[in-house]
């Protein structure tokens, strides 16, 4: 069960690794977990261990800056490179907490027709601000902002987690939107693994009479006279639909999949584009957690991501990617879950190390598959660039480790296609009430009764979001079904 938000023994015996989704972040937002609205938390078993330093750039230069889910103790990290900085960082804060509620409602309900929503912005001066600040990239926002290379680098590393760069117009509303999450809902990870996290969903379901089935791969949907019929399984099962089908069906995949569904429909969501990048993860069993040469603080974050020094050795990484080529310097997103769930390691000792670090989705010249050539080079060349930021990744440290690449992410889900985590891009032309067409936005398939759509390909987008809430409000509503009183919209 679960996608991409899974975990196995990767490495070792009793080793917990979660080969995609770690921290959780956006969801923490949701109300599905912060209102606990199906009692996740309070009946069926999910938990989260929230360290208070979110996540720590480290700098080439062993220097560092983190991210605290206390405004003050940010505001003293970034005060070492400039107290104009932390200043700046302080009332933007500020300024973005008084847009969370107006965030958060944004995000997990059907989205505004993205027409309406710029419209709805241009009548007041604060609105204008912020459809300007959406139309802008991130790094013009981020340098706008911040005085200091090293802030600026912090800041937008995180961005570009989305896997589009930095300099992509309109992720410029990102560092604003960050800024009013991090701080108010506390990020962490599942403890004993993001699985975690679907098997609560999964016992939910059961609890309520639901039935959830794995080996049981969707070959067709069917459809008749403009309403939905059934589905046909791998296996030749057949399963009738009496009121709705919710399809997590890629956009490239619709046209096949769906049978009756308008060719134009299909056409567009055929065009709907990944991600810039991708990402191989690297998975390692160690006897004791890394140390890094920055310092015991940084030991102590969820995230470590190490970065250039320079904003224009960092640029270069998205430049390089562009062009088919792995960064010529460590790029990486590191998790260390293990340090505060001890439920991941085999007697409470050792850890699961998390080593993600951005790629193409193919090197140039190359097919997806060649991933299988060179994956155990590319593993042993991110430990190498690892090392070169901590003191104890060593040989004897080590137990064992595997690698999951862009190539093994296609395969493991069709969701990810050429290992596209996120779906399909978070652009500006391809977000809220754009995602990832606009006819397909309102997670309806135009002309076809009962069928819905659900999945990273939509809003509010990818990683861990709980965006099924999204197409439920839309299903439940469709079918006058009332449900304010076991949820908060």
């Amino acid at each position: 069960f679960g996608g991409g938000a899974v975990s196995h023994q990767l490495t070792a015996p009793g080793f917990i690794h979660d080969p995609h989704a770690g921290q959780m972040v956006l969801v923490m937002a949701n109300p599905m977990i912060a209102n606990d609205e199906l009692g996740l938390m309070s009946k069926f078993g999910l938990k989260f261990c929230q360290p208070d330093v979110g996540h720590a750039t480290v700098f080439d230069d062993n220097s560092y800056l983190c991210t605290h889910f206390s405004v003050d103790k940010t505001c003293e990290s970034i005060a070492q490179f400039s107290k104009r900085d932390a200043d700046a960082y302080r009332a933007l804060v500020k300024q973005a907490e008084g847009m969370s509620d107006l965030f958060v409602s944004g995000l997990f309900k059907p989205p505004l027709p993205f027409g309406g929503f710029m419209a709805m912005l241009d009548q007041s001066i604060e609105g204008q601000q912020l459809a300007g600040t959406l139309l802008k990239s991130a790094y013009n926002v981020v340098c706008d902002l911040y005085e200091h290379e090293k802030v600026r680098i912090h800041f937008l590393k995180w961005v570009s987690e989305i896997m589009i760069g930095p300099e992509e117009a309109g992720t410029g509303v990102i560092p604003m939107f960050l800024a009013a999450m991090q701080h108010k809902y506390h990020p962490g990870c599942v403890v004993g693994g993001s699985q975690g996290l679907s098997n609560a969903l999964v016992k939910c379901i059961q609890h309520h009479g639901g039935e959830v089935r794995v080996n049981a791969e969707v070959v067709k949907v069917h459809t008749a006279g403009g309403k939905i019929k059934s589905v046909t399984l791998k296996d030749g099962e057949t399963i009738e639909a009496s009121k709705a089908i919710v399809a997590n069906v890629h956009p490239w995949l619709l046209g096949n999949m769906i049978e009756g569904i308008d060719p134009g429909v299909a056409a567009r969501a055929k065009n709907a584009r990944l991600s810039a990048f991708g990402a191989v993860n690297t998975h390692w069993a160690l006897k004791e957690a890394p140390k890094y040469k920055a310092g015991h603080d940084v030991d102590t974050a969820a995230v470590v991501e190490p970065a250039p020094s320079t904003m224009e050795k960092f640029r270069q990484h998205f430049d390089q990617m562009r062009y088919g080529h792995i960064p010529d310097s460590i790029n990486a997103s590191v998790q260390h879950n293990s340090n505060f769930d001890k439920t991941r390691v085999p007697y409470g000792e050792g850890a699961a190390l998390y080593l993600y670090h951005f790629v193409p989705f193919k090197l140039a010249g190359k097919e997806l598959e060649y991933w299988d050539v060179v994956k155990d080079e590319v593993k042993e060349d991110m430990l190498r660039r690892y090392q070169g930021i901590t003191t104890n990744m060593t040989a004897d440290n080590i137990i064992a480790s595997a690698i999951v690449t862009p190539y093994d992410m296609h395969k493991w889900s069709p969701s990810f296609q050429n290992g596209d985590i996120m779906g399909v891009g978070t652009y500006i032309d391809q977000w809220s009430g754009r995602r990832p067409t606009p006819e397909l936005a309102q997670y309806r398939v135009p002309g076809i009764s009962g069928l819905y759509l659900s999945g990273p390909f939509l809003h509010p987008g990818g990683t861990v979001t709980g965006g099924g809430r999204c197409t439920a409000i839309q299903l439940l509503g469709d079918l006058k079904v009332k449900y304010n009183h076991i949820m908060s919209v």
